[in-house]
C-alpha cells in the first residue's frame, strides 16, 4: 500500500458530512508510515478547502470534481485540469428546461457555485450560501464550468441516470454523485483517470492502490485500483465489485481498514 485514495461523502465522512477524530488520525498515521493520501471526490476544489485544513499534511492530493481537477495539498496548485465549456453547460441547462421546467441545477463556474431552490435538502452535508432564482443569470462573467449538478422534483437520481443521457448531447455524460441528484460534465473525467494519471506522475504502480467508495461515481476508480474497498453503506453493486467492504461511513468504516492494513504491513 503506497497511495490510499478515499470518496468522501459517504465514504470518509459520517453522516451530515462530519469527519471524525479517528479518520483524521488514520489519515495521519498513514501519512506517517509513508502512504500517500489522496481524496477523491466529486466536490469541486472550494468545497474540500475545511477538511484539507482539518486533516492537515496527511492528504497530500486531490482529485475533484469527480476528476476533472487534480491539484497538490496544502499548496492547492492545480497540477492537472479538463475543461468543462462554460457554453456547453449553459446549453444543457436550458435544453433540460426546455424539455421540462421542474428541473433544478446547482453550477460551479470560476466565478463562483450558485444553486436553485430544492438543492440544500438533497446534500448529505451542509451547503453554505443562499439558493438563486436561476444559476445561469448567477454565472454572468464565468469563463468555465467546473460542475454542474441536476435534480427534478419527480425523478430520483437514480432516474436521471437512465433519463438524461438520452436528452442531452452526446459529448455529455451522466454520473450519480451519492447525493440525490446528478452530475452532468464531459466524456470521459472520472476518477480512475485522473488518478492514473497522478500515480503515472508519482511512480506509483495501480497495484499499490488502495481505494475507498461508496456510489456510482466511485466505480471506475474502484475497478481500477489494486485493492478496491467499498463502504457498507454502499449499494449491493458497488460491493460487488470491490475486493471487500468495511464497517458504514457512519461507523469510521475508512478508518477501520486503514488501520487494519497499516497494522498488516
Amino acid at each position: 500500500m503506497r497511495l490510499i485514495a478515499t470518496d468522501l461523502d459517504g465514504t470518509l465522512l459520517g453522516p451530515g458530512g462530519s469527519l471524525s477524530d479517528r479518520s483524521v488520525e488514520a489519515l495521519r498515521a498513514a501519512h506517517e508510515a509513508g502512504v500517500l493520501v489522496v481524496f477523491a471526490t466529486g466536490r469541486p476544489p472550494f468545497m474540500v478547502e475545511e477538511l484539507v485544513d482539518r486533516v492537515g499534511p496527511a492528504v497530500a492530493y486531490g482529485v475533484l470534481a469527480n476528476g476533472s481537477v487534480v491539484c497538490s495539498f496544502p499548496d492547492r496548485e492545480v497540477l492537472r485540469s479538463v475543461e468543462f465549456d462554460l457554453a456547453t453547460a449553459l446549453r444543457a441547462i436550458e435544453d433540460l428546461r426546455g424539455y421540462d421546467t421542474r428541473y433544478g441545477f446547482a453550477l460551479a463556474t470560476d466565478a463562483g457555485f450558485a444553486f436553485e431552490p430544492g438543492f440544500v435538502e438533497r446534500m448529505p452535508a451542509a451547503t453554505l450560501g443562499s439558493p438563486v432564482d436561476d444559476v445561469v443569470t448567477a454565472a454572468s462573467g464565468a469563463t468555465e464550468a467546473l460542475k454542474l449538478m441536476v435534480w427534478h422534483e419527480q425523478h430520483s437520481a437514480h432516474d436521471l441516470l437512465a433519463l438524461l443521457p438520452t436528452l442531452l448531447d452526446h459529448a455529455l455524460a451522466v454520473t450519480h454523485m451519492g447525493a440525490d441528484c446528478v452530475e452532468v460534465g464531459p466524456v470521459g473525467i472520472d476518477k480512475a483517470i485522473a488518478l492514473a494519471w497522478l500515480c503515472e506522475r508519482l511512480g506509483v504502480d495501480r497495484a499499490d492502490v488502495v481505494a475507498f467508495g461508496d456510489e456510482y461515481n466511485d466505480h471506475e476508480m474502484l475497478r481500477w485500483a489494486g485493492r478496491s474497498v467499498a463502504m457498507a453503506n454502499a449499494g449491493e453493486v458497488t460491493k460487488a465489485l470491490c475486493h471487500e467492504t468495511t464497517a458504514s461511513n457512519a461507523d469510521d468504516g475508512v478508518a477501520v481498514a486503514i488501520e487494519r492494513l497499516l497494522a498488516a504491513r
